[in-house]
Order: structure tokens, then sequence, then C-alpha cells
């Protein structure tokens, strides 16, 4: 359950709530180990591994210990388990192009949404990511209807990315947003991006994360 669930009374007394996406309003350990999954089965097929398992546990496990930033995880993992490096090209691909089929909104986390919609408030989302593969995680939780606009910063687009306030800046030429809080995982991305748009922060996390 996301700790977002224990302050939404706090939340209802801002008139626009910014949330994060992974890690905010689902368990991101959700997607990882489905793409794992999915990136497990090909190198089984591809006659790389006997069987799914060691993948899955190796690549979890290193994404648990080093965390999000962890930018030779992929490459780490083929090394220790021995596996040649020129599949790198095609487990990416693979991650890309995970079909979200283990994210689930929870019932408290869509509890809280509608009770803040209820109320009302304007919500949105502000995260940075690939487009196509963040709009698939977005789709797949259903989290379009209570959002009043939903902001995909992609790198590949060369978006200006949080911690940079351009989001924000954005999201006032479309709306009067009043008093805002960002609400989100990681405080040197979303907090500094609060602190960057001159704007309060919260942050939130899963338990047992």
């Amino acid at each position: 359950m996301s700790r977002i669930c224990e302050h939404q009374k706090v939340l209802s007394t801002y008139d626009t709530i910014l949330f994060d996406l992974d890690g905010t309003l689902y368990d991101s350990d959700q997607f990882y180990r489905g793409a794992f999954e999915d990136m497990a089965q090909w190198l089984v097929q591809a006659g790389f591994q006997k069987n799914p398992e060691p993948w899955v546990d190796c690549i979890m496990g290193l994404k648990q210990a080093r965390g999000n930033d962890y930018a030779s995880l992929i490459d780490d993992a083929l090394l220790l388990l021995g596996i040649e490096g020129i599949v790198k090209t095609k487990l990416l691909h693979l991650y890309q192009n995970h079909d979200c089929r283990n994210l689930v909104l929870g019932p408290e986390e869509s509890g809280c949404l509608a009770y803040l919609k209820s109320c009302p408030k304007n919500m949105c989302i502000i995260t940075n990511g690939q487009k196509q593969l963040q709009t698939r995680k977005i789709d797949r939780l259903g989290l379009a209807p209570y959002m009043k606009e939903i902001l995909i910063l992609d790198p590949s687009a060369m978006a200006r990315l949080k911690p940079d306030a351009a989001a924000f800046d954005l999201l006032c030429s479309r709306f009067k947003p009043g008093k805002t809080i960002m609400v989100g995982d990681r405080f040197d991305i979303d907090g500094v991006f609060a602190k960057n748009a001159g704007i309060d922060f919260m942050g939130v996390g899963f338990y047992g994360n």
C-alpha cells in the first residue's frame, strides 16, 4: 500500500496535487518483475539459459540492492550469469515494450484518488520516462480518469526532466493551480522539483520498499 493513503486528509487541503508515477502511485517492483520475466523467457527460448528463475532472481536482487539509478544493471546481471553481452540490445527492447501486465492500482490507492477527485481537487501526473512505456503504465493502472493533466517528460524528445521546474511552469500556463504540492518517492528528483517550483513536497513510497 502506498503511503499516500495515510495522508489523503492532508492532501485534501491543497488545490492541486502533482503525483510522480513509478514508486508513488503503484509499486514499481510490479513492473520490474514482469519485464525481467519477459527477458528470462527470451533467454531460455534463445538457448542462453536452461530456466528463467536465475535471471529473474539475479537482476531483481541487483535492482533492489543498488537502486533505480544503477546504470550497469543488465551488464552486471549478464556478467554474473555468464551470458554473452551481445544480447543486451534485445533485453532492452523487451524492457521498453513490456506489456505492464502485473501493474495493479490497489483498492486503497484508487479509493484515495477517488476521494481527492470528489473534493474536488486538481490532480496531475508528472513523470520522467519513455512516452510509450509510461503511457502504457498509466493506461494499465486506469489513472487517466482521475487526472486533470498528465505530463510525460521523455528524455528522447529532449524534454526538460524533473527536477527542472519547466513542467510546473507548463501547468501554470494551462490553469491556475493555487496551493500546490508535489507527491513522490524520490527526494533527489521529486523533492528538488518541488523546491525549484516553489511548492510543497510530500515524500511517499510503498510499504516494504
